[in-house]
């Protein structure tokens, strides 16, 4: 083989990727994307870079995307990770050890003796690889190259995107090398957004390639061509590097140059009848061969096949790179792929799939490239039951994205084939569909099959309609939902049959908030659980108990967690891995909703996701969101709302889209930023015009409660009547947000009676923090009016104490309820102000925190600064930490008590506990030695820079 000593056309280049390495360490990291096609010089170019960073004394690491690993998530951060801490033992650093148990699933060798496979949210992983660069990076920095990205999987495309968010924070430089396919292009485009170096490489000009042939003899090639030649080579060549030096190899063989196929025939053409057949079967695999499978297909011992494939790397057909074996590039395969007999292809197309099947373990991969074996044989029946196979082999894992996969791939082929199982994989794949979250897909695929089973197969045609229905109730749809039921009613059925009725009657009545509904659909959901629990039907009673637990959210969140715990428990003892995600993402709502709790949500979430059950994930987030924004977490609530409104826009959930926008929108609205709030909220309705619930939500919490952000408080009244004009008469998902801040206004304006405010707390949802708070606050300020001081302050402090974790709403009901404090003397303003003050500035609210020290300044009390705001670095503000806990971080590096803080900050040791268990949560760690490292660390590289 001849190599050019140099790399001839790509100056330019060479000095894009030096300079970002050399710069790396002063003005922090960069990202280069390298594109381009097959043979034009990717890997070449690269090695330049690495080249230069190592001679600049940066670490390099490296991980590829492969075919074979396509399926498996994380595959080219794990390789390139484990190949640079093989042998090293688990650092001290305290940046790290929160992440060790997530860091485990990429490098093995850093799992502790007690380490389990963690459960954790994305960002976690993604966060924890960011912390590891930097680690790795040290002071010396770090090159990170990750090679056919284009083979690159979800999860790693994703963590991607991350590390190039953050790659200027750390002194290290990520090569993405691709070509413009697969998700290749989806690399691409993310690096173009973020603003990243970018390299298109084109292929060499015929200067270029005059030079590069003439390099190449210089270089002690033996080559010596004529003029004649090198017209040639420049024109055979058409610009591609790689197959520059293949056509030069040619010349010095043979004396002229050749065609760069006919140069793998010539090399071909060399070696032994068996090696030829060899290649040809590798060749079917893919570029990366998986040798072990091929000595298997030619029934060959392991002595052979190592002597069989150093003959053929001998030829430069393929190369062995340390076990890793792969033709010389994806020219040379596309050769003699081209060359093989259709009757030597479906032969060994055959074996192959019966080496792989004996010889690697079960996977999505594995199953995929076995099928499309089988279909080259021509044995399409076969490549059908291997996929049917890994479809309920990955069901009954959990990998329900991978089942849907398989399935699709098994139905496809039966639609090709016509083949007589068509209609129950069909079948199968509307219902594979339905538990991951694909409604719209399964109503395509479900009509088209009820087309073709109605009056020719009674019980698939009751089976799709019962589908059908269930997506139909997904996507919101009551009527088409319930035109499919009363086709079921009409054709009758068994008790299964029977039960799922009763459970999707009921889920369309809750879903159209009928009048009246709540107390039919708990009478419906408690018969159809007694129907299916004596039929032996887990799933259909886990479903009625949901469905009963949602229908009493309206009214008790108590009798609703008492449903969903009895879902649980059926689901867990059934193994019902779906429906178990759909109960705790149900059970983490009332948690939300009556103790301020995000983590079973957080948890289901996160699971869903792992599980590929979108659906479940993308309902989950969605609340999460929610429960970000309604304790005190506005950034982070946007950042989970905008990650989910995505995965609701592929999946058709138009309502949970529309959710999600008005998610961003409160969040907004809650950071003080009126005019993105404005558009996130009109983008809402515009979605979802015809929902009255997320209306609701959009003018009671974005716009009302946006506007006492503001302390606008006519715009506030305006917002909340117009919510009350959308409200239904009970509502379905979310609490009538409108009802407790609207009271409070009144009962201020004087125009709430003590004893209007009780009868509507009465009747309101029990449980509910956000009720008890507001409705509270309001009947206080009608108690000081009424005369009643000492009730008035017993029920204000009950209010208080049931919105204390709600920060930002229990600073807007202090700010309101200090009015009255001050016009009736019933307790002293004051306190409440300087409250109200606290919570707003740990919030990063800077005006409003600043109209409140202006009151607190005219009652003649002092308002200072909190330096805590300077405090707050982007790292730290990013997942929620406010000003106040980050004064408490700073003190911690000094090594002080809770009591020693709280005299410094002037609170009680209490609030400071408080504010220490708060920030260990937030920072991901498990003690107050880990955060006082933290500190220390910050404190340090503060004062370098």
């Amino acid at each position: 083989m001849v190599r050019c000593p140099v790399v001839v056309g790509r100056d330019r280049e060479i000095a894009l990727g030096v300079g970002a390495v050399a710069a790396s360490r002063v003005t922090g990291g960069a990202a280069l994307a390298v594109v381009g096609e097959a043979g034009i010089g990717k890997t070449r170019l690269v090695a330049e870079w690495v080249r230069a960073a190592r001679l600049r004394g940066l670490a390099v690491i490296s991980g590829r995307g492969s075919t074979e690993n396509i399926a498996v998530p994380l595959a080219p951060w794990a390789e390139a990770l484990s190949s640079c801490t093989r042998g090293r033992p688990w650092p001290d650093d305290a940046l790290l050890t929160p992440y060790r148990a997530v860091l485990g699933l990429l490098i093995p060798a850093w799992r502790g003796q007690r380490w389990v496979a963690p459960s954790e949210p994305p960002g976690v992983l993604d966060e924890a690889i960011v912390r590891v660069l930097a680690h790795l990076a040290g002071t010396d920095g770090l090159l990170v190259v990750l090679d056919d990205m284009h083979w690159a999987d979800p999860a790693s495309v994703q963590t991607v995107g991350y590390v190039i968010d953050h790659i200027g924070e750390l002194p290290v430089v990520l090569c993405l090398a691709m070509r413009p396919e697969s998700a290749g292009v989806v690399v691409a485009a993310m690096a173009r957004r973020a603003g990243c170096i970018e390299v298109d490489l084109q292929r060499l000009d015929p200067t270029d390639v005059t030079e590069m042939v003439a390099r190449c003899a210089m270089g002690g090639s033996g080559t010596d061509i004529d003029h004649v030649q090198v017209d040639g080579v420049v024109a055979a060549s058409e610009g591609l590097p790689l197959v520059v030096e293949d056509l030069l190899a040619s010349v010095a063989s043979v004396g002229s140059p050749s065609r760069f196929a006919d140069i793998v025939r010539s090399r071909m053409g060399a070696l032994p009848l068996l090696h030829r057949r060899a290649v040809r079967a590798s060749a079917l695999l893919g570029e990366r061969v998986d040798w072990p499978v091929v000595t298997g297909a030619l029934s060959l011992d392991d002595a052979v096949g190592d002597e069989l494939l150093a003959d053929i790397v001998g030829v430069d057909l393929m190369v062995n790179d340390g076990g890793e074996v792969r033709f010389r590039h994806a020219l040379t395969r596309a050769v003699v792929v081209g060359d093989v007999l259709p009757a030597e292809r479906a032969g060994l197309a055959g074996v192959l799939a019966e080496s792989c099947l004996a010889r690697r373990r079960p996977s999505l991969a594995r199953d995929l490239q076995v099928a499309d074996l089988f279909v080259v044989a021509d044995d399409h029946d076969r490549a059908i039951r291997v996929l049917t196979e890994s479809a309920g082999r990955a069901e009954d894992a959990g990998e329900l994205a991978d089942a849907e996969v398989a399935a699709a791939r098994a139905y496809a082929l039966t639609v090709e084939r016509r083949t007589s199982n068509q209609l129950p994989i069909g079948i199968d794949l509307v219902r594979l569909r339905l538990r991951v979250g694909r409604p719209l897909e399964a109503i395509d695929l479900g009509g088209s099959l009820l087309a073709a089973a109605e009056g020719r197969d009674r019980q698939a045609t009751v089976a799709l309609h019962l589908m059908l229905a269930r997506a139909q109730v997904d996507c919101a749809d009551w009527d088409q939902a319930a035109i499919h039921l009363d086709a079921v009613r009409a054709s009758g059925g068994n008790d299964q049959v029977v039960a799922e009725l009763a459970v999707l009657d009921g889920a369309c009545a809750f879903g159209a908030d009928r009048p009246g509904q709540r107390v039919a659909v708990e009478f419906q959901a408690a018969k159809a659980a007694a129907m299916a629990h004596a039929a032996g039907l887990d799933r259909v009673e886990c479903e009625a108990y949901v469905l009963a637990g949602r229908a009493a959210r309206q009214h008790d969140l108590a009798t609703a967690a008492a449903s969903l715990e009895r879902a649980l428990a059926v689901a867990e003892t059934a193994g019902l891995g779906v429906e178990r995600l759909v109960v705790l993402d149900e059970l983490g709502t009332v948690e939300m909703l009556r103790d301020a709790r995000s983590d079973r949500l957080e948890r289901a979430y996160d699971e869903a996701l792992r599980a590929g059950a979108f659906g479940a994930a993308t309902s989950a987030g969605l609340n999460l969101a929610s429960a970000y924004a309604m304790t005190g977490r506005h950034r982070l609530a946007a950042e989970q709302a905008e990650e989910v409104q995505a995965r609701a826009a592929r999946l058709g959930f138009r309502g949970l889209e529309a959710a999600c926008e008005l998610m961003r929108g409160i969040a907004a609205a809650f950071d003080n930023d009126r005019a993105v709030a404005e558009v996130h909220l009109g983008r809402a309705e515009q979605l979802s015009p015809d929902d009255p619930d997320l209306r609701v939500g959009v003018w009671a919490i974005g716009h009302g409660v946006g506007a006492l952000v503001d302390d606008d408080r006519p715009r506030a009244r305006r917002a909340f009547e117009r919510a009350q004009s959308f409200a239904p008469e009970r509502h379905a998902r979310i609490l009538d947000a409108s009802v407790g801040p609207r009271l409070l206004l009144d009962a201020l304006d004087g125009t709430a009676r003590a004893e209007q405010i009780s009868a509507v707390w009465a009747a309101d949802v029990k449980g509910a923090r956000w009720s008890a708070m507001w409705l509270g606050a309001a009947s206080a300020v009608a108690l000081a009016r009424n005369g009643s001081g000492a009730q008035a302050v017993t029920t204000l402090h009950r209010a208080l104490d049931a919105g204390e974790r709600y920060p930002l709403f229990g600073a807007l009901a202090r700010r309101l309820v200090a009015d009255a404090a001050l016009a009736e003397g019933f307790t002293d303003p004051v306190p409440l102000l300087r409250d109200a003050e606290a919570a707003f500035t740990d919030l990063g609210l800077v005006r409003p925190a600043e109209s409140v020290r202006g009151r607190l300044r005219s009652l003649g009390a002092a308002a200072p600064r909190r330096r805590g705001e300077s405090l707050i670095t982007d790292d730290l503000a990013r997942v929620g930490v406010t000003a106040r806990e980050a004064e408490v971080l700073d003190l911690l590096a000094d090594r002080r008590t809770n009591r020693e803080i709280a005299a410094a900050l002037f609170v009680s040791p209490k609030t400071v506990e408080k504010h220490v268990a708060a920030l260990a949560m937030k920072l991901g760690v498990a003690n107050r030695q880990v955060l006082a490292e933290i500190a220390r660390s910050r404190r340090a590289r503060s004062t370098s820079g």
